[in-house]
């Protein structure tokens, strides 16, 4: 093993995408058995994503945190909407843990994307082009029919799409997109609290859906075990 990559432990990691340089934590538990990269754009909380990484973590599941976009794109306002841009950098962060899996200073694991927001329809796109890398898909938020119906249609991972359960819109454009869907999918609603859309009883529900969906899907070693 590298020692690049800690092994347990976190790795702060630079990835390349065409000029530019994005972000990331890589956060590896001891008794590691897949992978989950938690995809965002722009500012996130990051007590949410510490968390979420954890709860994975005692399942067993090391996580990828990035930000697909530059410090300096924050500030233009419909970035975050580009849906193809977003992909191609999502891709690259697939090639990386790809070259470094041959490199040998990662384990060869499988692959899960969980997106929030305006990541969601790009987590979608890129497993559609890359379902033999991608064994599931979480995605909280976000309207995933902006995937595009090509890769909508074409999606085999296991889909769990997470949506508060007090935006109509949403939940309206995420039931139509489904219906497109002919993968193992399912969606839940998560109960928005209305003092904080980031409220510790909405995180549960999000957290622990995400992390059953995950482990349910996990592929299984050659020994049986998950």
């Amino acid at each position: 093993m590298n020692d690049g990559i800690a092994l347990p432990g976190r790795t702060e990691i630079v990835i390349a995408s065409g000029r530019e340089a994005l972000h990331a934590v890589l956060t590896l538990p001891a008794a590691i058995s897949a992978l989950a990269v938690l995809a965002h754009a722009g500012f996130a909380p990051r007590t949410r994503d510490d968390a979420l990484a954890a709860i994975l973590r005692h399942a067993g599941i090391g996580t990828l945190t990035l930000d697909l976009l530059t410090q300096g794109e924050k500030r233009f306002a419909d970035v975050q909407h580009n849906v193809s841009l977003l992909a191609r950098r999502l891709l690259d962060a697939l090639t990386m843990l790809k070259h470094r899996t041959q490199q040998g200073e990662l384990p060869l694991l499988p692959i899960a994307l969980c997106a929030f927001d305006d990541c969601s329809p790009v987590a979608v796109r890129v497993a559609a082009l890359r379902d033999h890398d991608v064994f599931a898909v979480v995605c909280h938020n976000g309207m995933i029919d902006r995937a595009g119906m090509l890769y909508l249609r074409s999606l085999e991972s296991p889909l769990l799409v997470l949506l508060d359960d007090d935006d109509d819109r949403l939940i309206a454009s995420g039931r139509r997109a489904l219906r497109e869907v002919a993968c193992q999918q399912s969606l839940v609603l998560v109960p928005a609290a209305a003092e904080s859309p980031h409220s510790a009883g909405a995180f549960e529900v999000v957290a622990r859906e995400t992390a059953r969906w995950l482990v349910t899907h996990r592929p299984r070693r050659q020994d049986g075990t998950s």
